[in-house]
């Protein structure tokens, strides 16, 4: 799968990686998906290599109860400090909460 979405290189971009997460696990929120991208690259190269893959998605689809929360953690804690604010928990779930219409504000309904 990994050499099919590099079309044979050995890094995946943070693009194929977001249509990867779109069309294998329907997610469509932007900050999500990058977030997740981040938690996946370990080096913060911006790139995946076939190790970051594999290990992102062991601990993704099949991890520990402990390895799952650690990466939720990492996924929310947007500053890398260590913390979740009460601004880094609105910017993830601000979309999920709230059902934009072109009307209304979005922070309005929170």
């Amino acid at each position: 799968m990994y050499s099919a979405m590099t079309a044979g290189g050995t890094r995946l971009d943070r693009n194929k990686f977001r249509d990867v997460l779109h069309n294998t696990f329907d997610m469509t929120d932007d900050i999500l998906m990058d977030r997740v991208f981040r938690a996946f690259d370990k080096d913060m190269d911006s790139f995946l290599s076939q190790e970051e893959w594999v290990l992102g998605l062991s601990v993704f689809l099949k991890g520990t109860l402990e390895e799952r929360v650690a990466y939720c953690f990492d996924v929310y804690d947007m500053n890398s400090d260590g913390y979740i604010s009460r601004e880094e928990m609105f910017q993830m779930l601000k979309n999920s909460m709230v059902k934009q219409t072109t009307e209304e504000d979005p922070d309005e309904g929170i």
